[in-house]
C-alpha cells in the first residue's frame, strides 16, 4: 500500500482483482471518495486504484475498511497468498 497525504485527505493505492471491482465501485460511489485508476495488470486481473479519504470522517474508514475487507476475503477465498500476491501497492 501506498499511502500519502494531500490536505485533509490521504491517499492510499490498491490493487483490486477485477472480480470484485463492481463492490468495491459501489462504495467508492456510495462514500464519495475521491477516486482514480492508474493502471492495470491485465496478467493478474487488477486494476490499480487510488482511493482518496479522509482520516477523521468515520463514513470514509468505515468505506476503506470494507474496501480492504472486500480485497483480502477475496485472496482468502480465491486461494492466493498474501505474500506472493500483495493486494497493497508499494
Amino acid at each position: 500500500m501506498n499511502t500519502t497525504k494531500h490536505k485533509d485527505y490521504t491517499v492510499e493505492t490498491y490493487a483490486i482483482p477485477t472480480d470484485v471491482m463492481v463492490e468495491i465501485a459501489q462504495i467508492i460511489l456510495q462514500a464519495d471518495l475521491p477516486h482514480e485508476i492508474i493502471g492495470i495488470k491485465e496478467r493478474k486481473g487488477q486494476i490499480i486504484l487510488s482511493i482518496s479519504h479522509q482520516v477523521n470522517l468515520k463514513f470514509h474508514q468505515k468505506a476503506i475498511k470494507n474496501i480492504t475487507d472486500i480485497i483480502e476475503e477475496y485472496q482468502t477465498l480465491s486461494g492466493n497468498d498474501e505474500e506472493t500476491n500483495d493486494w497493497r501497492e508499494n
